[in-house]
């Protein structure tokens, strides 16, 4: 075999190498993409108060006192004890509290990039948040040491019911932290107090 053989199945064959790792990468960043699972989180007691750990993301929290705690592999809800759902197979209170929190990871500037950066972009350019009408309003605010986004809106329709929908939305080390609320029911001003009682015990870890 001359050295420009050589040369050739050596070309060859780094090309195959390269187009091999970078699948099986895609494949791993895959993997680890999207909504983390809340299945496995710790729940600890400190100072008479019941926290919830998500190691992986590196998220804490408390739970109000009395309310109950039901996690799923994309995320986690909490409500309270008197709890009853708007209709089936949803977390809009009908009469109670609830929020539903999850943490969706998104790898900035590739294809799994779906919001990440855009959140960072109007965080940072604070001077574009400028809508706010009775219906939806936007504002920047910081959570834990860190700048992200409280937003409220209108839901006309919703299994026949009006009501409104506050979502906090932290861009932070390629992870998007979501904690959202619903104020449907009757008990709404109750919600809204609970909801911002909560946001005050967030740590995310740096």
């Amino acid at each position: 075999m001359n050295k420009i053989s050589k040369i050739i199945i050596l070309s060859v064959l780094t090309l195959i190498l390269v187009i091999t790792g970078y699948f099986l990468y895609n494949k791993w960043l895959e993997s680890k993409m999207g909504l983390v699972s809340f299945e496995n989180v710790l729940e600890q007691q400190v100072d008479g108060k019941k926290y919830i750990e998500n190691k992986e993301v590196g998220l804490k929290f408390a739970i109000p006192d009395g309310w109950e705690i039901e996690k799923y592999s994309e995320g986690i809800i909490i409500h309270s004890s008197d709890f009853v759902s708007i209709g089936k197979d949803n977390f809009v209170p009908q009469s109670g509290c609830s929020i539903v929190v999850n943490s969706d990871r998104q790898k900035e500037g590739s294809n799994y990039d779906r919001q990440y950066s855009s959140l960072k972009k109007t965080i940072s350019d604070e001077n574009v948040f400028t809508f706010n009408a009775d219906t939806n309003k936007k504002e920047i605010i910081e959570l834990s040491g860190l700048k992200g986004i409280r937003q409220e809106f209108f839901m006309a329709n919703f299994f026949n019911n009006q009501g409104n929908v506050i979502s906090v939305l932290i861009p932070y080390n390629e992870v998007i932290y979501s904690f959202e609320t619903y104020f449907f029911g009757k008990d709404k001003e109750i919600c809204l107090q609970e909801f911002n009682k909560f946001l005050t015990t967030i740590i995310i870890k740096k």
